[in-house]
């Protein structure tokens, strides 16, 4: 079963019907095939997404012209370059859809504005970012402190439904 965006958001904070309703006018909906891109590196990333359906992934490609995953995004998770949103700067990762993907996207300025009227929802962002924090940092420990297949039995264990969606190789790098 997917989660819709008002299960993801009470979670964490709970929110009437008619809260969701002006909740969800800051969002707008899109859907995009397979191997399309949702960023291309070089752009600004304007948008936040929050991934209803399909399975994308935000990848690196170093000086050497090879590319590393830096995140999978599927059903109830939610996918940007952080920084690039943030500040305005153009981005040094793309987002390809792996899997026809429909999603919710939200602009910084949409974003700024929700939470200027909603504690809740500032709130729910201040949360999230935070969870998300700690998960890069468990990452970026497990890179440091963990060799390959220690790695990749991590992935499997963390991810149990999003590894059977993708090629090996893909998990590999």
């Amino acid at each position: 079963m997917q989660e819709t965006l008002k299960e993801h958001i009470c979670k964490i904070v709970q929110i009437s019907n008619e809260e969701y309703l002006e909740i969800e006018d800051f969002f707008d909906n899109k859907k995009y095939k397979k191997d399309k891109y949702i960023i291309e590196s070089g752009n600004t990333s304007t948008h936040e997404f929050f991934i209803i359906q399909g399975l994308v992934a935000a990848s690196h490609i170093n000086y050497e012209g090879k590319s590393h995953i830096v995140q999978f995004a599927t059903e109830g998770q939610w996918i940007s370059d952080v920084q690039s949103f943030n500040t305005g700067c153009s981005t040094n990762i793309s987002i390809k859809c792996l899997e026809d993907t429909e999603l919710y996207c939200i602009s910084y300025q949409d974003k700024e504005k929700l939470c200027a009227i909603s504690r809740k929802m500032e709130f729910f962002f201040r949360k999230r970012s935070n969870a998300n924090n700690i998960m890069l940092q468990n990452r970026i420990l497990l890179f440091m402190c963990s060799n390959s297949k220690d790695r990749y039995e991590q992935f499997i264990r963390q991810y149990p439904k999003i590894h059977r969606r993708l090629p090996k190789v893909l998990i590999a790098s």
